[in-house]
């Protein structure tokens, strides 16, 4: 067993998405939703290599074998995307507890609605997920970027710039881990 992983650290010129597994992240701009990654699953390798469809993975019997997780190996892989965000962008991070029970045309619709109280946002996505038979744990973060310093929100292009970080070891004597 282990963890999968998804998170955002912000600069003053970009945010830098980082995930492991099967967690996702979301970027909300101008009223649509964009998924920001992409899972790291056997199910999601068989859609890229066009041998299932998007709608055959939903109910694919492979559909939770994930290919990376923290602590399950040796070496992971991250994967990471750089994005600048705009003004009133906000960003969505969850675990599949979430992506699984809920659509993103309807994550997109309840943070829209909730834009001024993403508290209840936050709330009625686990609600939604839950009355969609949650039987998984439910994460669900969202975070919104406001202030005169930031870009206005401006057409609807999302640029994602992908980063190479590597791998990730354990080395065998020590407790830490090396980049290479």
């Amino acid at each position: 067993m282990g963890a999968t992983f998804t998170g955002i650290g912000i600069t003053p010129e970009a945010a830098d998405v980082i995930q492991v597994g099967d967690s996702r992240a979301y970027l909300v701009r101008n009223g649509k939703i964009y998924q920001v990654t992409k899972d790291q699953s056997l199910v999601q390798q068989l859609i890229d290599a066009q041998q299932i469809s998007e709608a055959e993975a939903e109910t694919h019997t492979l559909k939770n074998v994930i290919l990376q997780a923290l602590g399950a190996q040796n070496e992971i892989y991250p994967v990471s995307a750089r994005v600048t965000p705009n003004r009133d962008d906000i960003f969505l991070i969850c675990s599949d507890g979430l992506s699984n029970k809920v659509s993103a045309g309807s994550m997109q619709r309840i943070v829209q609605d909730n834009f001024d109280d993403l508290q209840n946002a936050c709330v009625e996505l686990i609600r939604e997920a839950n009355e969609n038979g949650g039987e998984d744990n439910i994460t669900v973060i969202l975070a919104k970027f406001s202030g005169e310093g930031l870009p206005a929100p401006e057409g609807d292009e999302v640029k994602l710039e992908l980063i190479d970080l590597g791998g990730i070891h354990d080395t065998a004597d020590q407790d830490t881990a090396e980049i290479i």
